[in-house]
Formats: structure tokens, sequence, C-alpha cells
């Protein structure tokens, strides 16, 4: 029962507003999508950087995408 108060006082919904990204929050997350592409591009037998007339170029880049999108970034 001594938990519930401790617990209660956590879960405050206004941690979010506290916090602000920083000029080079999107270079850290470019860095570690690249890192998880790269990782990803690996595991599925492609070249880590391929040349942009092969298919795996827009697969690589539709990953990193997808990645910057989950972190909260747009594209321009």
């Amino acid at each position: 029962m001594a938990i519930l108060p401790v617990l209660a006082a956590c879960s405050g919904s206004d941690n979010e507003t506290r916090w602000e990204p920083t000029r080079n929050t999107q270079t850290v997350a470019e860095g570690e999508c690249s890192e998880q592409v790269d990782v990803k591009m690996q595991l599925r037998g492609y070249p880590r950087r391929p040349s942009p007339e092969t298919p795996q170029y827009s697969y690589r880049r539709e990953i990193f995408a997808k990645c910057m999108r989950d972190k909260g970034y747009q594209e321009d």
C-alpha cells in the first residue's frame, strides 16, 4: 500500500513538456538510423552502401526514412 503514493507521484504527464530537442538532435538521429539500416542491409545479404542504380539503394532509402519518421522527423 505504501507504494501507491510513490507510483502516483511518478506518473505525472508533464514530462513531455519539459523536454525540447537540441540543435544536434537530428544529426544524432541520422547517425543512429544509419547504423540500424547498415545492420538490416547486412542481415539481408545486401551491400551496406549500394550504388544508386540498384534496387537495394531505394530499399535502403525507405528503411532510413521509416527510421527517421519513427524518431519524429519528417522529410523536407
